[in-house]
């Protein structure tokens, strides 16, 4: 009985231990594949170094393009404001010559020392004559008429204008347009001459038409042309008393 108890004990010691190996295995190996799960977890909740990088180099590359054309879309903006600005100035130029030789006049003046002053004298860099419609910005009592200029001085076409008809000088004048390297100037005549020099002796006559041409730095010319106030027909020559 006893030699028969012994080979029984020792195989129950034996199935104990692998019960035991085999539990411990699969401990070993349950752990293993937690850990493996929440490594696998955490790779698909987060970035890696590369990704990152490339990410930051598509966005830095957006941003770069993003900048340039809002630059170009400011540039192009001020340019056109530029543009207009300079049109703008251009179309009052035009303005204010054509109605002020719209409205010229056959009106000799005197000078400072009483000197007599034709109507209307140009040159190949300007002209001077008498117009009407002349109002006053203040509402102060003043003729209807006055005599206005146009020449270049320095690098500015300017306007002047004479206080008083006879006995005054011409004043400074305000700035029409700025960076005027050269102007030549052409009057034309009754019968379609155009000359570099008028006077309105004799008889006070008026050029048909003013041609101006500015030649602006960096610019194309600017050529205008003006029509002015007809001019009256002289008086019949008085006919001999019988």
């Amino acid at each position: 009985m006893r030699l028969r108890a012994a080979p029984l004990f020792l195989f129950a010691q034996s199935l104990s231990k692998g019960r035991s190996f085999s539990a411990t295995s699969r401990g070993k190996n349950g752990a293993s594949t937690s850990s493996a799960r929440a490594e696998a977890g955490a790779g698909a909740n987060g970035f890696t170094l590369v990704e990152m990088l490339v990410a930051l180099s598509i966005f830095a590359v957006i941003a770069a393009l993003g900048v340039g054309l809002l630059r170009s879309s400011v540039d192009t903006q001020d340019a056109v404001q530029d543009r207009l600005k300079a049109m703008g100035g251009i179309n009052r130029l035009r303005a204010v010559m054509a109605n002020d030789l719209a409205q010229a006049v056959q009106r000799p003046t005197r000078g400072p020392s009483g000197e007599a002053v034709p109507a209307f004298v140009g040159s190949s860099n300007g002209f001077a004559f008498v117009h009407s419609g002349a109002g006053s910005a203040d509402g102060s009592p003043r003729p209807s008429v006055e005599r206005v200029a146009y020449a270049l001085i320095g690098n500015e076409w300017r306007r002047a204008v004479q206080p008083m008809l006879d006995g005054t000088a011409l004043g400074e004048g305000d700035r029409l347009i700025d960076e005027v390297a050269g102007v030549a100037v052409r009057y034309r005549d009754e019968r379609g001459v155009w000359g570099e020099g008028w006077s309105s002796e004799p008889g006070d006559r008026l050029p048909r038409a003013v041609e101006v041409r500015l030649v602006r730095t960096g610019r194309e010319p600017l050529t205008m042309l003006f029509l002015t106030a007809p001019s009256l027909p002289p008086p019949p020559a008085a006919t001999p008393a019988p």
